[in-house]
């Protein structure tokens, strides 16, 4: 049975921060920091990502870090009050609004701070898990102007079992989407990839050649909201959860007998292997083509890039409809997209946490 999805107020929180932390003073006056955006090739178990009460979402994920950055400025204002002032030009306010009360009941602290964030025009509910980065930065650029009392381990829960996504038009309120933490992993670990089990845990990061190149395709028509994403996902469910329950004991003996030897040995090839394997031939790309039904006819006519070696990897992203390669034989993977004539976009692995670009001390 399909459940209703209840929106919910920014601020809301579902899943309470599992530590006490004494009241802290500021240790900058201002801080900037890049955050990094995600790809998320696989899940370990899609039946786990079917929304529920709790919060609480164990499918585990394969992601690559990757050099897509907003860029996150808070800055300590006169006074108290706990009042959180958002540029003009920062978009998606309710999730920055949402993260700034998440972190003040976690931290305890009563300042008020202005944010900006430089996310225009950033590619939104395509895949490349946005939400979840923004709401992780504009979190971690609190922690850093507090002097880090924050675990990225405590963070990365406490965000995921909390995690909303916006609702057009609307500045006060989210929608309760799943997260399996990808996102918000992507930008506190090290690590162009990061193999995240249940239980919202980073089990393995690995750094990967800097000569490879990422292609990312999405095609051109598409455009849809976060609720209709949403509703959408809720409609198939079954599918990803007969897909999880197929398959899940072979994709987990899969991730420790291929993917953690090959994250040592940073065999990119081997885990496009078995990320394709999920992706075509366990039913993956069909069940993520709910919101692009062309979703299907693209990834198979592309299929040849990872089929005849020229990309190492090839996947959609989350539910798509973005199309990725990771490869260094980037003239064809290109000549390919052009063809399913894609938008087409290029970046690299971003093999590094968040980076701090300036601090002021107060």
């Amino acid at each position: 049975m399909k459940k209703q999805i209840k929106p919910f107020k920014f601020g809301t929180v579902f899943n309470q921060f599992p530590r006490f932390i004494e009241n802290i003073a500021p240790v900058f006056k201002e801080v900037i920091i890049s955050f990094p955006s995600r790809l998320n090739a696989m899940a370990l178990d899609p039946s786990k990502i079917s929304i529920n009460e709790n919060k609480i979402y164990n499918a585990g994920q394969i992601v690559f870090s990757i050099d897509i950055c907003k860029k996150i400025q808070i800055k300590l204002l006169e006074g108290k009050g706990g009042e959180c002032q958002i540029s003009p030009t920062s978009e998606r306010k309710a999730l920055i609004k949402h993260a700034f009360e998440l972190m003040k009941l976690a931290i305890r602290f009563n300042d008020s701070l202005f944010i900006d964030i430089d996310n225009f025009g950033e590619m939104k509910h395509v895949g490349l898990g946005s939400s979840g980065a923004l709401l992780a930065g504009v979190a971690a650029g609190i922690n850093e102007l507090y002097g880090n009392p924050i675990k990225k381990e405590e963070m990365l829960t406490y965000l995921s079992r909390n995690y909303g996504e916006e609702i057009e038009n609307s500045d006060n309120l989210l929608n309760p989407a799943q997260s399996i933490g990808g996102s918000i992993a992507t930008g506190l670990w090290e690590g162009g990839m990061l193999l995240i089990s249940g239980n919202n845990e980073v089990i393995k990061t690995a750094n990967f050649d800097s000569n490879y190149e990422i292609i990312i395709g999405i095609p051109k028509n598409f455009n849809v909201s976060s609720e209709i994403a949403l509703n959408k996902e809720e409609e198939n469910m079954p599918n990803f959860i007969e897909c999880g329950k197929r398959y899940g004991p072979q994709i987990a003996y899969r991730v420790l007998h291929e993917v953690l030897p090959s994250m040592n040995n940073q065999n990119l090839k081997i885990i496009g292997d078995v990320i394709y394997d999920y992706r075509f031939n366990m039913g993956s790309v069909e069940n993520c083509s709910f919101l692009y039904p062309q979703l299907i006819e693209l990834a198979r006519n592309l299929s040849y890039l990872k089929l005849n070696g020229i990309a190492d990897v090839f996947a959609i992203s989350s539910v798509g409809p973005a199309i990725f390669v990771i490869t260094k034989n980037k003239k064809e993977c290109v000549d390919a997209f052009k063809k399913e004539n894609l938008d087409i976009h290029f970046t690299k692995f971003h093999n590094s946490s968040y980076k701090l670009i300036k601090t002021l001390l107060k």
